[in-house]
Order: structure tokens, then sequence, then C-alpha cells
């Protein structure tokens, strides 16, 4: 059971991917004349109308301690994804890249790249002395709700409670600054969905012990003032996760884990192209369980 702990985080990573930025509040009439917190998330939702094609690209570090089973341990895991999203043509593509550290061990590093298009889901993971191995399915209905980033994280802006802590200019272009307050159960049923994202599975944690696993987190967002789209995401978030909350009271131990992400969204509505590498054509063709 301790062993899964690691896909938990990956995808908390995929998922919790929607933060972030802080600073500045502007002069009096300028406040006075910035929409309310409510309105600002009201406009979020309306804009994921508009948007066509997008980019994002995200780094998290994760840092592990604790004990199990008898035996202490830490690691520490760098993942940095990059993705591109073409709702217009139902395509997707995503490339992500693993680095885990433990003391006294040799790094491991994985790759692992998803592709959605022409009714397929293509995933590659390059496993370490095992090589690139591709695998397609068909798509499932749920695909497009899990993958696209954008729409997941507005649904878990939409779920929260919101204050406007600023305002910040990311890459050129001015932002709210936002901070969320995420319905807990909604945060974890956005985690779960996301575990596919990266070909992972995660352990279902029961509602009543969520808000004892998340000791302490801060998400936050950037929204854009002249579009409204979702620009900029930070987490910050430590977890305790104890045998009783991952269904395995029989178990002993106890794991500390400190998250930290950056996500940024670009290119909204740019041109792009997402082409399937010509190795994922004799990919094995997985059936659907």
């Amino acid at each position: 059971m301790w062993k899964r702990i690691f896909t938990i985080p990956l995808v908390l990573i995929m998922v919790l991917s929607f933060t972030a930025c802080t600073n500045g509040t502007g002069e009096a009439e300028e406040r006075a004349a910035s929409p309310s917190a409510q309105e600002i998330v009201s406009y979020a939702v309306d804009s994921l109308d508009d948007i066509k094609t997008s980019q994002f690209e995200m780094n998290m570090t994760m840092a592990m301690a604790g004990e199990a089973e008898g035996e202490t341990f830490e690691a520490t895991m760098v993942m940095d994804f990059n993705g591109t999203l073409d709702l217009e043509n139902g395509r997707m593509g995503m490339d992500i890249t693993m680095n885990v550290a433990t003391p006294g061990e040799d790094k491991i590093e994985m790759a692992v790249a998803t592709y959605l298009l022409d009714d397929f889901v293509y995933m590659m993971m390059d496993l370490p002395e095992v090589g690139p191995m591709w695998m397609k399915l068909e798509m499932p209905e749920v695909a497009w709700e899990e993958m696209n980033q954008v729409e997941s994280q507005i649904g878990l802006l939409e779920a929260s409670q919101v204050k406007i802590i600023g305002s910040e200019t990311i890459d050129g272009i001015d932002c709210y600054v936002l901070q969320l307050t995420p319905d807990m159960e909604q945060l974890w049923q956005v985690v779960m969905q996301q575990a596919e994202v990266a070909g992972e599975e995660i352990v279902d944690i029961p509602g009543e012990f969520l808000e004892e696993v998340f000791r302490s987190s801060s998400v936050k967002q950037w929204i854009a003032k002249d579009t409204y789209f979702l620009t900029k995401a930070q987490i910050d978030m430590v977890a305790e996760l104890t045998p009783e909350a991952l269904g395995s009271p029989q178990e002993e131990g106890l794991v500390t884990m400190e998250i930290a992400l950056d996500l940024l969204f670009y290119n909204y509505n740019q041109s792009v192209s997402i082409v399937l590498p010509p190795e994922a054509v004799e990919a094995i063709e997985v059936p659907i369980q």
C-alpha cells in the first residue's frame, strides 16, 4: 500500500495544477471599478467558450519523509509537464518528465507522453532499463473532461471560496490574483480524475479523512483582466498520509509530503500543431476495462 503513495502527488500535481500569484493592490479608483471575486469567477467560467487552443507548462517539486512498515525513508520528486490542447480539432499532446531521488540510491528518471486524437488515446512510457513502449486504447467518453486542464482548473475555481488579494503582470498580461479555499471533496475528485492523465491509478480517500490529510495548503490563481483566461497558478501544500486514510488501518506509519508547484497557461487561441510520432503507429492496442 505504502509503495503506491507516489501516484498521489503525481496526480495532485496535474490536478492541483491551477493557482496563483501575489502582490499589488492598485489605486483606490481602480479597486472601486474592479469586478467582485464572484464576478471574476463567473467571467472565467464563461471564458471557456472562447478557448479554441491553449498550451501549458508546469514544474512540481515534492519532498516526502516518514516511517512505513517499521522503516524510515525520504525521497524528492521533480516533475515537468508541457502540453498543448486543440479543442477545435479534438487533439491533445502532453509530455512529462520525472526524476526521483532517494538518499543512497540511484536517481530514477522516467518520461511519459500522452496524445488524444483520431478517437484514440496514445501513451508512451519510457522506463529505466526497459525503454519506450507505446500503447493505445479507444478514447473513453470522459477522456476530454479529464485531459482538458483549463476546464478542470476553472471547475475547481468555481467550487472554491475566492478572495481577490491583488493584481500582478504575468508575461505582459495584467491579472487579478485570487486566493482559493477549495472544497476538499471536489478537489479530490479532480485529483482522482487526473490520475489517468499520467497513466497512474490513485487510491480513493474517504471524504471524512480529507481534512486530516491536508494539514495546510495555499492555492492561488492569476486570471487575465482582459480575457478572464486562467494565466498562472501556484500551490503549496503539506499533507500527512496515515494508514487509516489510505484504507489500511492494520499497517503502521506516517508519511509527510511537502508539495510546491507552478503552472502557466499561454498561447490561447494561437495556431498549434499536434502530430502523433511515427513510432506510435505500431502502438499496442489495450482493450478498455
